[in-house]
C-alpha cells in the first residue's frame, strides 16, 4: 500500500504557533512546490477563528492542486460548517477511551461516544466528500492498556458508517518505535480499513514511530515541518521523508531539493529556529573533531550519510576549533599535508580557538594562513567550507514605516535564520549567517531598509 503524507502544520501546527493569513498562503504554495498533495487545515470556530482564515487558505490549496481536509469535532455544527468549503474532505473525532470520556467528556459511556463519531461521519459522508477520516483520539490507550479488541470493533463500525480510513492517533506519546510497530502491524492484520498514523513526540520518538507505521503499511502518515504541534509535536516532514527515502528506499513524491528552503521559510514566518539537533539544522553539517575534519576533506560520506550530502546539503563545513585537523588546513591552502609549516599554523590555530572558547572567525584564519604560510585563502573557499558567524540586527524604525514589508522582505533572504518584531528599545530583531561577501546580510539590509531605518546595532557572535 502507497502512503500518502498529510501535511497538518497549518492544523496541528497552529496549536504551537498561529500564523497571519497571507504567510499561510505563501506557505500553502510553497508545500504544494515541494511535493505535498494534501494538507490539512481547522475549520472555523466562529469567533475565534472565521470564514476569512479559512478560505483564502483553502483556494490557494486548490489552486496549487492540493486535497485539503477541513478538521473538526465529530459534531453536526463541525460537520455543517465543513460542508460549505469546496474541500477534498473533512475528519471529525473524539476519544473513547475511559480516561478521556471520564475526565474530558464529563462521564460519557463508550457507546455514546463511538455513536457521536458514527454520526458525524454518516453525516460528512451525506455531503459527498470524497475523504471522511474518523479519528479515534486517544486510540494508543486501547493497545497499551489491553483493550485492543476495542479498538477494533470501534474501527469496524466507522468503516461501516462510511469513514474513507481511520486515524488511530498515539495522542499522548505512549509508544516507542518497536510498539508503534507493533500496534499499526496487529491493527492490520485485524481489519481492513484504511489507517492513518499520527504519533505524538513526548519522547522524541514521534518520527521513528512514523517511519514504522509507514512501513507498516498505514495508508496516510501526518507531519510538520520541524515537527511543530501541541506540546513538542508530531512527525518532523524531513525526519520521516529522507529516513525512508535514504534508507528504505520509499519515496513519498517530496522533492528534497526544496526542502531546506521550504524549512527556512517557515521559521522565518513562524519565529522558529531548527534546533541544533535537527538533521537540516547548520550544525548538522559541520564537523568538528580533527579525525573526521582529516577524513571529511576527501571522504566526507565516512562521517556524514552519501544521501545527505547529495540531497541536503552539498558539502560539509568545518569548525576551526582547537580540534581541527592539519590535513584540512592543507585543503584550504592548497599545500602538501606533509609540509611542517602546515602543521604548526593548524597548532597556532588551535591554540587561539582555546583561548577563545568557541572557535576562530573567518578574519582569524585568514590572518593566521597569511602571517604563517603566505597564503591568501579564497573568500569563496572559506563560504564554501566555513561554518557562518552569526549576527544579530536590532533595528529602530521609523514608526511610520511598514513593518510587515520588512517582515515579508526577509523571509525570502537565504542568510536570515529568523526575524522577530518587538517591542521596547529596537523594533525588529534579526538573526542571520555573516558572510565575507559584500553583499552580506548587514549591507544588503542597511541598503534595502535604509528610508526606515533610525537605528541599526549589529552584534556578532564568537
Amino acid at each position: 500500500m502507497t502512503t500518502t503524507l498529510l501535511d497538518t502544520t497549518l492544523r496541528e501546527g497552529e496549536l504551537f504557533r498561529v500564523l497571519k493569513t497571507g504567510a499561510k498562503v505563501e506557505l500553502v504554495r510553497r508545500l504544494a512546490d515541494a511535493g505535498l498533495k494534501r494538507i490539512e487545515l481547522t475549520v472555523d470556530y466562529p469567533p475565534r477563528t472565521t470564514r476569512e482564515d479559512v478560505e483564502p487558505v483553502l483556494k490557494a490549496a486548490k489552486d496549487c492542486g492540493q486535497e485539503t481536509v477541513l478538521h473538526g469535532r465529530a459534531l453536526k455544527q463541525d460537520v455543517e460548517a465543513a460542508a460549505k468549503y469546496d474541500a477534498y474532505g473533512v475528519a471529525v473525532y473524539i476519544s473513547p477511551t475511559k480516561l478521556h470520556r471520564v475526565h474530558k467528556l464529563h462521564g460519557m459511556s463508550l457507546e455514546e461516544a463511538v455513536e457521536r463519531l458514527v454520526e458525524a461521519v454518516s453525516l460528512a459522508g451525506s455531503y459527498g466528500f470524497r475523504y471522511v477520516r474518523a479519528t479515534v483520539e486517544d486510540a494508543s490507550r486501547f493497545f497499551v492498556d489491553g483493550e485492543f479488541q476495542t479498538l477494533v470493533s470501534v474501527i469496524e463500525k466507522l468503516a461501516e458508517a462510511g469513514a474513507s480510513l481511520v486515524s488511530v492517533p498515539d495522542t499522548a506519546g505512549l509508544l516507542s518505535p518497536r510498539t508503534s510497530s507493533q500496534f499499526i502491524r496487529s491493527l492490520r492484520q485485524s481489519t481492513s480499513t484504511p489507517l492513518a498514523a499520527h504519533f505524538h513526540n513526548d519522547y522524541g520518538m514521534a518520527s521513528p514511530n512514523t517511519v514504522e507505521a509507514i512501513l507498516e503499511g498505514v495508508a496516510e502518515a501526518h507531519v510538520t515541518l520541524m515537527g511543530v504541534g501541541d506540546r513538542n509535536g508530531i512527525a518532523d516532514l524531513y525526519e520521516v521523508v529522507a529516513t525512508l527515502e535514504d534508507i528504505h528506499n520509499i519515496h513519498l513524491g517530496v522533492d528534497r531539493s526544496k526542502v531546506r528552503s521550504l524549512y527556512s521559510f517557515f521559521g522565518k514566518i513562524a519565529g522558529l529556529r531548527l534546533p541544533w539537533r535537527h538533521p537540516l539544522s547548520d550544525e548538522a553539517k559541520t564537523l568538528r573533531a580533527g579525525v573526521h575534519q582529516a577524513m571529511a576533506v576527501e571522504k566526507p560520506e565516512g562521517y556524514m550519510p552519501k544521501k545527505k550530502l547529495e540531497l541536503d546539503f552539498g558539502n560539509p563545513v568545518f569548525h576551526i576549533g582547537v580540534y581541527t585537523s592539519h590535513r584540512l588546513v592543507a585543503m584550504l591552502t592548497g599545500l602538501d599535508p606533509g609540509d611542517p609549516r602546515v602543521r604548526a599554523a593548524t597548532e597556532t590555530l588551535a591554540q587561539r580557538a582555546r583561548e577563545r572558547k568557541n572557535g576562530l572567525r573567518y578574519s582569524d584564519l585568514r590572518d593566521v594562513l597569511k602571517s604563517m604560510l603566505d597564503v591568501d585563502v579564497s573568500p569563496d573557499v572559506v563560504e564554501r567550507y566555513m561554518k557562518h558567524e552569526r549576527v544579530y540586527l536590532l533595528a529602530k524604525l521609523n514608526p511610520q514605516y511598514d513593518v510587515e514589508k520588512i517582515l515579508r522582505e526577509l523571509a525570502a533572504w537565504d542568510d536570515v535564520e529568523n526575524v522577530d518584531e518587538v517591542y521596547g528599545d529596537v523594533d525588529v530583531v534579526v538573526v542571520g549567517r555573516l558572510t565575507s561577501s559584500r553583499d552580506n546580510i548587514v549591507e544588503r539590509f542597511r541598503t534595502f531598509f535604509a528610508e526606515g531605518i533610525e537605528d541599526l546595532k549589529v552584534l556578532v557572535a564568537d
